[in-house]
């Protein structure tokens, strides 16, 4: 039987891949994409957000199950901020400490739901072995100690010493060490300059030496973050910081005989968390949130929720949730942000319902789970109101989607990843949203939204026997997987 590697490249988008191989600038990815299946529009999560997607990714289930809403979110229970380290500023206002705590273990430990479980757990209940290479997201059975580089164990003032949970093969940069039998050779690449490991040569690195060791495991989850953190800054280079993920790829193949000897011995797949949208140059394509809610007390970053305190504003770029801490005061907050034509979409709840209104307009639309309408995934709906709001075609009984794929089923999962009353804004393609210290990229590169160019990615799928189903979606990839290793897929 085959092992199974799953590469996410972040921020990998189908037009710039095919550009890139058309350059002949991408020679391992060009490799795969000749001995497998490419599909250029696979559907994402909503956010399109990485914290999101990739509980998502590894539960194979939307956020309304996994119950992780989004990379920055409001905690009603226990009436905090969560940051899953988002905005270098936003972060220190917050507190390091706090925002490490986030990821480094309340993210797995806590917030990602009992009710479902990973793609780690299914696999080794079932007698297999899976890895994690320096993904957020990774719980299993297994505990691994978290060693914190000395600089940032004093910035985060000694707390960080749990033990977390993983897979047998557990690698985070340099704070988790997976227990091979040579270490891996210290370089730049595990310096605090490049993340202490978090980047595209450390994941390489431990990949090669995983293999070369002879304990890879029969799956692997491998996260490449580099190609998403140039893009925000630099998106008219996208196609050479997509052929520098594929020199990192080609270091692997070159470790093989022989390419051919790298699909005999594995089954590839190549996936990516979102796209990513070019952000207008000027000032007028930050949406100001603060400035359209200045009538409300909005929760500051780092303080404490207090009775004066009206709206929490958690700002996921190119999406934001706002949370009404004031009871029925909801549609008032919806009225203060309407007016403004560069938001896109406006939903929140209504009972078990979703309404959603297009920014700048009174236009509406309501659907909800049941009911004649089936999408082409076989999920029944029932809606009702202007359909052009999400862009919805019916064709008898089915509902066809364009500029927002998967939206009933995306949408949804957003807004019931949570039980309190919570608005959902996504800005209009060109825009992000600004607010308190958050990360900005004007001139350059954004995501978060539910439109397709954050939302569609390549999926290419190598060394497999079968073929990845159509049309395809990122929820769908955990069951691929468990079948492709002879593992029963729950509900099937």
């Amino acid at each position: 039987m085959k092992k199974v590697l799953l590469f996410l490249i972040d921020s990998m988008m189908p037009d710039i891949l095919e550009q890139c191989i058309a350059a002949g600038k991408a020679p391992g990815l060009q490799f795969f994409m000749e001995k497998g299946q490419y599909i250029p529009d696979c559907v994402t999560v909503f956010p399109t957000m990485t914290a999101s997607i990739d509980c998502s990714m590894i539960t194979g289930v939307y956020p309304d199950q996994h119950k992780v809403p989004g990379l920055v979110w409001y905690d009603p229970d226990n009436r905090e901020l969560v940051n899953y380290i988002n905005g270098t500023v936003s972060v220190g206002k917050i507190g390091l400490e706090q925002c490490a705590k986030n990821v480094l273990f309340d993210l797995n430990e806590r917030h990602l739901s009992r009710d479902v479980k990973t793609i780690h757990e299914e696999l080794e209940e079932n007698g297999r072995i899976s890895g994690s290479i320096n993904v957020i997201a990774h719980r299993g059975h297994k505990q691994h100690k978290v060693s914190l580089p000395p600089l940032l164990d004093v910035a985060t003032g000694f707390t960080l010493r749990e033990k977390i949970s993983g897979p047998t093969l557990m690698s985070l940069g340099t704070l988790v060490k997976p227990g091979l039998f040579r270490p891996i050779v210290w370089n730049f690449s595990q310096s605090a300059w490049e993340g202490y490991g978090i980047n595209d040569t450390h994941a390489i690195d431990v990949l090669i030496e995983v293999v070369k060791s002879g304990q890879q495991p029969d799956f692997t989850l491998i996260y490449l973050p580099e190609n998403d953190r140039k893009l925000h800054r630099a998106p008219g280079e996208a196609v050479q910081h997509l052929a520098d993920v594929d020199k990192e790829l080609v270091r692997f193949l070159d470790i093989y005989p022989s390419w051919d000897q790298v699909l005999k011995e594995n089954v590839c797949i190549f996936v990516s968390d979102h796209g990513q949208t070019l952000i207008g140059e000027s000032k007028e394509h930050d949406i100001d949130l603060e400035s359209l809610l200045s009538s409300y007390a909005i929760l500051r970053l780092g303080a404490k929720v207090s009775e004066k305190d009206e709206v929490v504003l958690c700002n996921n770029e190119r999406m934001t949730y706002l949370y009404p801490l004031v009871e029925g005061e909801g549609m008032d907050v919806v009225d203060a942000v309407s007016g403004d034509e560069r938001i896109d979409l406006i939903a929140w709840k209504e009972g078990e319902k979703v309404r959603v209104m297009r920014g700048g307009s009174r236009e509406s639309m309501c659907f909800w789970k049941a009911g004649t309408y089936q999408d082409v995934y076989g999920q029944g709906w029932s809606c009702e109101g202007d359909l052009q709001v999400l862009d919805v075609r019916l064709v008898g009984n089915e509902l066809h989607f364009d500029a927002y794929p998967d939206a009933f089923a995306r949408l949804y999962g957003a807004l019931f990843a949570q039980e309190a009353p919570v608005i959902v804004l996504t800005a209009a393609p060109g825009y992000e949203f600004v607010s308190e210290a958050s990360p900005t990229h004007l001139g350059g590169g954004s995501h978060g939204s539910l439109h397709k160019r954050d939302s569609l990615v390549p999926l290419l799928v190598a060394g497999s026997s079968r073929r990845f189903k159509y049309p395809a979606r990122v929820v769908d990839l955990k069951a691929f997987i468990l079948e492709e290793l002879n593992v029963p897929v729950p509900g099937q």
